[in-house]
């Protein structure tokens, strides 16, 4: 069976079984937490810290990102006021995809990472837990602690970006739209990388700010473009 027909058979059943793998995931961190440790301490060397925390090609990825994804969403915003104008669609942007990217780009790594995770978890980073040379203790993902006062661990803000670019793969044709959602995943994977490598992520930050913001695109998609996505752009 080919790579692209195994990832398509996963992805529908996660779509007819969402609760169980998210409920997995939940249970493998809950049972595990020790995972966290041992992913972020390969990056580690006692004495000198997480090496990868410098300036360098991650830390340009780390601080470029945001750019990258606000003039994509400012390019499609272009594209939407030339459809409007020129009263034909370029490259699919309509308004229903417009009002989607809005809506997901606000409420998943907007209201519900940055506004309320991050600043109420109260779990450190990496860097900052006793096991990695700082003071705070290590908490798994899932507890709410007091270890971090603001702009805290849980969950990832630069991985739930990134993930977010998934959204973009409803505005290609149906066929298209499993690719689109795979490359997406895997660019938060790779931006969620970077912030473990550096020491400011565990893994499970990264791993549930992809559930999150995948699960915001998705029913937001349902609700916004359960019509849009299934209609040829004029």
């Amino acid at each position: 069976m080919k790579f692209i027909e195994i990832t398509k058979v996963t992805v529908d059943y996660i779509r007819e079984y969402p609760e169980r793998w998210v409920l997995g995931l939940i249970f493998l961190f809950m049972f595990f937490p020790g995972l966290d440790l041992k992913i972020s301490g390969m990056f580690y060397i006692p004495g000198t810290g997480f090496t990868w925390d410098v300036d360098g090609i991650l830390e340009l990825m780390r601080s470029a990102m945001p750019a990258v994804i606000i003039v994509s969403f400012a390019f499609c915003i272009i594209l939407w006021a030339a459809g409007i104008f020129f009263e034909r669609w370029f490259l699919r942007v309509t308004t229903p995809h417009i009002v989607f990217l809005m809506s997901t780009l606000l409420v998943g790594p907007g209201l519900l990472v940055e506004a309320l995770l991050k600043p109420s978890w109260g779990r450190a980073r990496p860097k900052d837990i006793d096991a990695f040379g700082g003071d705070a203790a290590f908490t798994p993902p899932l507890w709410v602690a007091n270890e971090c006062e603001h702009n805290c661990s849980f969950v990832s803000g630069h991985a739930a970006l990134a993930f977010w670019v998934t959204a973009y793969a409803w505005l290609l044709p149906r066929k298209w739209q499993l690719r689109g959602i795979f490359a997406g995943t895997l660019f938060g994977l790779m931006m969620g990388f970077v912030r473990i490598a550096q020491g400011a992520h565990f893994l499970s930050d990264v791993i549930f700010a992809g559930v999150i913001v995948l699960w915001v695109n998705y029913f937001i998609a349902r609700m916004v473009l359960v019509r849009a996505i299934s209609k040829p752009a004029n």
